[in-house]
């Protein structure tokens, strides 16, 4: 039997975070979840946990979602990152630190958890 997918979640909103912790252990998966992306950052770069999935929310304070992003892939490049927004994504897509960040899929907000399952199982089988 092999151990569950692990997801870490970067979600600056407590109940939102606490959310996706139990949507997500309820597909089985293994969860971490941050509400600070600096220290969501400080605990992926001491290596302890080995991640398939970051689901991330975009606006946070002191950094952004697309900022952690572009840092993991200092570090991991192939990892999956779920990039999740209320907001537009068009002028996104253009910014240079979209382009490092090298995101898998953005989602937007609202998202329906049927939606969200499915986009993860995307993701993750490829």
């Amino acid at each position: 039997m092999s151990e569950p997918t692990s997801i870490m979640v970067v979600e600056d909103e407590k109940e939102l975070a606490s959310l996706f912790k139990a949507f997500l252990e309820r597909m089985g998966y293994d969860t971490v979840t941050f509400t600070d992306p600096i220290m969501a950052l400080e605990f992926f770069k001491q290596g302890n946990k080995e991640f398939s999935l970051i689901l991330t929310d975009l606006r946070m304070p002191e950094m952004s979602g697309l900022e952690l992003a572009a840092e993991i892939r200092k570090f991991n490049e192939k990892i999956k990152i779920i990039l999740i927004t209320a907001f537009m994504v068009e002028d996104l897509m253009i910014s240079e630190t979209y382009k490092l960040a090298k995101i898998n899929e953005i989602v937007q907000k609202p998202v329906k958890i049927a939606a969200l399952r499915e986009i993860i199982d995307t993701v993750l089988q490829h």
